[in-house]
């Protein structure tokens, strides 16, 4: 039994979602669907209009579409006292190290990759290429076999050697610096440079959770700490 079955009736129906355009279109369907079947009753018909979006007026008219549905609360809206996001964006060079493999991995150079290794799964992976390229622009630790070739903690990454330079800075002027990362093995690599480098940091990750993860949070944001993280 669902609740779609006739037997059951709504007065009102209300859903909590995320993010539903960047879902699969199936998905976003269904939800479109119990919210309002007279108005979207057939899967096929609406996969035909809005199944491949890829221009700026098909996502518009999408928005149009679903704007009567959406309650949408906006961070400004609810929380007066957060400031203005400035936002100022880096162009980071890869190191002379990160070319030498971005090539090799688009390039498919395996006599490079496999270089002083026993077997191939010892060194970096050329399945799902795509990342694996993203792999070696954040670390080259983060490619299967590299750190045991290079020992280049910060200068395996141009975006660690930027983050080298200014984090003393920071950390001078008595800033607190959130670091984030789709990497979960990138947070490995930040956890051991800051480690060397002595500095206090706190690591919230999927594994982190509860109290542990409220407790650290409390303490980045202690304003009487002489030393925060």
């Amino acid at each position: 039994m669902t609740l779609r079955k006739d037997l059951f009736t709504f007065h009102h129906k209300i859903l909590l979602t995320g993010t539903p355009i960047q879902n699969d279109m199936k998905e976003f369907w269904t939800l479109l669907n119990f919210i309002d079947d007279p108005k979207f009753p057939d899967l096929d018909s609406f996969l035909e209009q809005y199944g491949s979006i890829k221009s700026k007026e098909r996502i518009d008219e999408m928005h149009d579409v679903i704007r009567p549905y959406i309650l949408r609360r906006l961070k400004e809206d609810v929380e007066k006292s957060v400031p203005p996001k400035e936002e100022t964006l880096i162009e980071v060079e890869l190191t002379l190290q990160q070319k030498q493999y971005y090539r090799a991995l688009y390039e498919k150079n395996v006599a490079f990759l496999q270089k002083n290794k026993k077997k191939a799964l010892d060194g970096p992976s050329l399945n799902n290429l795509a990342m694996q390229l993203r792999k070696c622009c954040n670390h080259l630790f983060l490619l299967n076999g590299v750190e045991e070739e290079i020992d280049l903690l910060v200068r395996g990454s141009g975006k660690l050697v930027l983050l080298d330079k200014l984090l003393p800075r920071l950390k001078e002027n008595g800033h607190r610096i959130l670091i984030f990362s789709q990497f979960k093995i990138m947070l490995d690599v930040l956890e051991d440079y800051l480690s060397v480098k002595h500095l206090k940091f706190e690591r919230i990750d999927g594994s982190i959770t509860g109290h542990r993860r409220q407790a650290a949070i409390d303490r980045f944001q202690d304003p009487n700490s002489a030393d925060p993280p």
